[in-house]
């Protein structure tokens, strides 16, 4: 059976991984902006408006992944996370780490809080649009 609670998505995880997921997470819960729902399945912790995710977390077989959405479609919040000092190995929204120190948390909490889910589809479509146009990244 899927996971349907955030209790049953930990339970779910090997036990090494548990505190660092939990850590994680309770941090974003206290910063995320206001109005996105949280979502636990088989496979991620999400917080999302609609269909549209705003931060993941999931358990992958030999790291932890933490998808930031904001960061894609604000690089300029990127910025933030490179002069945090810290470099776990990433991509443009994905984060891969094992423990939660390698984590700057005052910068992620600082990034999931910055957009309200009452405008983030908005983002996200006229980011999309300029893409398919040749005119975003």
């Amino acid at each position: 059976m899927d996971p349907t609670t955030y209790l049953q998505f930990l339970d779910a995880l090997p036990p090494e991984r548990r505190d660092v997921i939990d850590r994680v997470w309770q941090h974003i819960r206290q910063h995320v902006a206001p109005g996105y729902s949280e979502q636990a399945d088989g496979k991620f912790l999400t917080f999302k408006t609609g269909d549209k995710w705003y931060v993941a977390l999931t358990n992958q077989k030999s790291y932890i992944s933490l998808y930031l959405m904001p960061m894609y479609a604000h690089p300029e919040l990127k910025l933030l996370f490179d002069e945090s000092g810290k470099k776990p190995k990433m991509g443009k929204s994905c984060i891969n780490f094992l423990k939660a120190d390698e984590l700057p948390l005052a910068v992620i909490g600082q990034i999931v809080g910055t957009y309200p889910a009452n405008t983030y589809p908005e983002t996200i479509g006229q980011i999309r649009q300029d893409h398919k146009a040749g005119r975003g990244a």
